[in-house]
């Protein structure tokens, strides 16, 4: 195991190393790829139609819900392959088949390709898609489409790592993987994040929740026994029966650490 770290620094390395647990444990939400596209998104400015997304590393499936040119519910599908950093291009088709009320007739099933689709990730919760149909191209922004918050009461354990920059310190540069006790506390979107490790620094992160989708946040201030304060983000949290994972980003105020890493927390059985 690495060396301790305090403050910000020790909770960063922990959140790492609990993450990359989660990928090997089989999380199948997780993809070491890129940020998880899997979810629904929409255009808040067009509520009653959108896009289902469910992503498997560097591939993934897009189905279309909308509607045609005489106003009637219409669906287009397809998959998509990563082609870029930020960037998923395939083929988009449209089917039809026999009426859902009567037998299913396998040979009834016509599939036509109708243009090509690009998604193109912004964010972790927004992005681009541009796709077209019969000649028709469309480009519009979407979003994660928010349907409830999760809840992340709970006390956890698990590892977090991090790497750090611009220490006055320079030994806090030192990348950190470390074994961590995580606490929260959640009402609503007020949420507060106790770390701490047997005989070492306690951290109390006090901030607000967000969610768009699968995805949460959080923005925060904390403050360590260790007497580090500054300022702090919970960034693609994602929950699981017993188990969370998120990214990690955090700004000293007065020992001028910038550090990034991600975290991954159990509930002990």
């Amino acid at each position: 195991m690495a060396k301790t770290r305090h403050g910000p620094e020790f909770l960063w390395q922990l959140c790492t190393f609990l993450f990359a647990a989660f990928l090997y444990i089989g999380n199948a939400a997780a993809t070491s790829a890129n940020t998880d596209l899997s979810d629904i998104w929409w255009n808040p400015a067009e509520s009653g139609w959108g896009m289902q997304i469910v992503n498997t590393g560097t591939f993934a499936f897009v189905t279309i819900y909308h509607y045609g040119i005489d106003g009637k519910p219409v669906w287009f599908g397809g998959g998509v392959n990563k082609t870029a950093a930020d960037t998923f291009t395939g083929d988009l088709f449209a089917t039809t088949g026999p009426y859902y009320g009567g037998p299913f007739n396998p040979a009834a099933v016509v599939v036509r390709k109708v243009g090509t689709m690009t998604f193109t990730v912004t964010s972790s919760t927004a992005g681009n898609f541009t796709y077209s149909v019969d000649g028709v191209v469309v480009s519009k922004p979407v979003a994660r489409q928010p349907l409830t918050l999760d809840d992340y009461n709970g006390s956890y354990r698990g590892v977090l790592t991090q790497t750090a920059s611009g220490c006055l310190d320079p030994a806090g540069d030192d990348p950190v993987t470390v074994a961590l006790a995580t606490d929260i506390t959640q009402n609503a979107n007020a949420i507060t994040v106790v770390t701490s490790q047997p005989g070492s620094t306690v951290c109390t992160f006090n901030g607000t929740y967000s969610q768009l989708g699968r995805m949460g946040q959080i923005q925060s201030t904390y403050s360590c026994s260790n007497g580090d304060v500054g300022t702090a983000q919970f960034l693609e949290m994602n929950i699981t029966p017993g188990m969370f994972t998120s990214r990690f980003l955090s700004q000293s105020s007065n020992r001028g650490c910038q550090a990034a890493g991600q975290i991954v927390g159990v509930i002990p059985q």
